[in-house]
């Protein structure tokens, strides 16, 4: 009987560790993976109505969706990129959350529903993750944050080319999509900054891969960190500011 228990509670074990190791950012099924209403803005939107007015973003955090701790370390996100830019995090009234962001955790993994500013209600998933992991880590709230605010993944970026190869043969089929950075028909600005290889928006090395391998293959050195989710970049940072035309970036 005691082997037996001790065989169950490995089995357990192992099982939310494979959990614990998926990539929340890959696995819910959406464009690029945690984007529902994709816009190929490559990589931060230049359209500035979908910058949020005044760079004011209004928010509402789901009632009894996380817990304490969760729920602080949101609003930790928050504070790291008002501490960063001009961008400010407003508590929503009733009236506002039609123009909101309602941060939940009713679907798998994590993800934002659009790119920038809509005029309407938005979405912001975090799946129920330990601090520390999944959806729960820093600079995954941040990266889902700035897909929020307007920006897009750094992968997709218009030079790419010059600073990553793709290793298409390597890629799940169907997810060879998240890939393809080839629309010209979205206005796009890198906002003068060079390829980011440390930005939160950047993927992991292996993102959608089918065999192990490396999906994504630097091509210059610095990369050591591609895929980061622990922060944003000096480069998130600049960009950001540079959106939405804080003071010292205008």
């Amino acid at each position: 009987m005691f082997k037996l228990i001790v065989a169950l509670i490995s089995l357990l074990a192992k099982e939310v560790s494979s959990v614990l190791l998926q990539d929340p950012e890959l696995i819910g099924g959406y464009f690029q993976g945690d984007i529902v209403e994709p816009i190929r803005s490559r990589n931060g939107i230049a359209n500035p109505q979908r910058n949020w007015p005044n760079g004011v973003v209004y928010y509402h955090i789901e009632e009894n969706a996380f817990g304490v701790r969760h729920y602080a370390e949101i609003l930790r996100a928050f504070s790291i990129i008002e501490e960063n830019s001009c961008v400010f995090f407003k508590k929503s009234t009733e009236e506002e959350r039609k123009k909101s962001i309602l941060i939940t955790s009713k679907a798998v993994g994590c993800h934002a529903i659009f790119v920038g500013f809509r005029n309407n209600s938005y979405v912001v998933n975090l799946g129920h993750y330990p601090l520390g992991f999944g959806c729960f880590r820093i600079g995954s709230i941040l990266h889902e944050l700035l897909h929020a605010l307007g920006f897009e993944h750094q992968h997709v970026a218009q030079d790419r080319d010059e600073y990553i190869s793709i290793q298409w043969e390597n890629i799940i089929p169907e997810f060879k999509i998240n890939f393809i950075n080839n629309d010209t028909t979205t206005k796009w600005h890198s906002f003068g900054e060079s390829y980011d290889y440390d930005s939160v928006m950047h993927y992991v090395p292996t993102a959608f891969s089918k065999n192990g391998k490396p999906t994504i293959v630097a091509l210059k050195d610095g990369a050591s960190n591609m895929g980061q989710r622990w922060g944003m970049s000096a480069k998130d940072i600049r960009k950001l500011n540079k959106m939405y035309k804080c003071p010292g970036y205008v």
